[in-house]
């Protein structure tokens, strides 16, 4: 009997320091309730509690247009204001960054979106989340304004010979590797602007790029015949342009995704386009169902 008592008491001390060592191990002091670990706040906790959105941007006009003083404007500037006043918030437009440097400022806190157009593109989905689409950009293959070798044949491009101009990290490779895998590339840094990416290609760098209607208009407006695109009448590829958001900020997306998508009905989204471009409104595509593939 004394010999079980005694095993019996063993046990429970062996059982005692077993719980005591855990309890240690998890920062724990014995006898108290285990807290669980404070969350940092989401992105849409800190816009909630500020009624302010914070918006980083990018020149990219008409987009965001930044005037001589500062003062910003254009397409995403305008359709943004309307989404925040329809969620009772408002907008601050917190600084102006490269694309190339967009989520240093996620990760820093600095701000709570991108808000100046962003095309989604697979090399930057591990960091950033994007919104349903504002407008659609239809992207053209682009060549020298006095090249005539794939006139009618595009698909020749396809070629080692030939060079296709990207931009690193963009969604440029990703639409050069679906088009024209075989073709070599000519990578420019995501902080040249888009008149230095589209010279590659007219100075002869590159033979071809891949650019969206507006851009290449706004560049032949100061140098006509410049450029020459491959299919005129048909867009090669045509991308979403988004609001940007840190990855895993689903909560802040999904809000302004829904009044993105009550002002695309209601046709306040149209309405704002014309405004900018008004007899060029189809330079970018207010529903994806104006595209046809090429």
């Amino acid at each position: 009997m004394k010999t079980i008592l005694a095993a019996v008491i063993g046990g429970l001390i062996v059982f005692a320091g077993i719980k005591y060592l855990d309890s240690q191990m998890q920062g724990q002091v014995p006898g108290r309730a285990v807290q669980a670990p404070a969350h940092a706040p989401s992105a849409l906790d800190k816009v909630m509690a500020s009624h302010t959105l914070r918006c980083a941007y990018a020149a990219y006009d008409p987009f965001i247009i930044i005037g001589a003083n500062g003062d910003v404007k254009g397409i995403f500037h305008d359709v943004l204001e309307e989404a925040a006043k329809r969620l009772s918030l408002k907008v601050e437009w917190t600084e102006e960054v490269g694309y190339g440097n967009i989520n240093t400022g996620f990760m820093t806190g600095r701000y709570d979106a991108f808000c100046a157009g962003l095309w989604p593109a697979g090399s930057r989905a591990t960091s950033t989340l994007f919104s349903q689409a504002v407008v659609w950009d239809p992207v053209g293959v682009w060549v020298r304004g006095n090249d005539n070798r794939f006139d009618g044949h595009m698909e020749a491009l396809n070629d080692p010979s030939y060079k296709i101009a990207v931009i690193d990290g963009d969604a440029t490779i990703a639409m050069a590797d679906a088009m024209y895998p075989k073709a070599g590339r000519l990578a420019v840094s995501q902080n040249q602007t888009i008149g230095e990416e589209i010279t590659q290609v007219a100075t002869g760098k590159a033979d071809a790029l891949f650019q969206d209607y507006l851009s290449a208009d706004r560049f032949m407006a100061t140098s006509p015949g410049s450029l020459k695109n491959l299919s005129p009448h048909k867009p090669a590829l045509i991308y979403a342009l988004t609001v940007g958001y840190n990855q895993g900020e689903f909560a802040l997306r999904d809000m302004v995704n829904v009044v993105l998508d009550d002002m695309d009905r209601d046709g306040t989204t149209a309405r704002i386009v014309k405004t900018y471009l008004g007899d060029k409104s189809n330079l970018v595509f207010h529903k994806q169902g104006q595209y046809e593939p090429y």
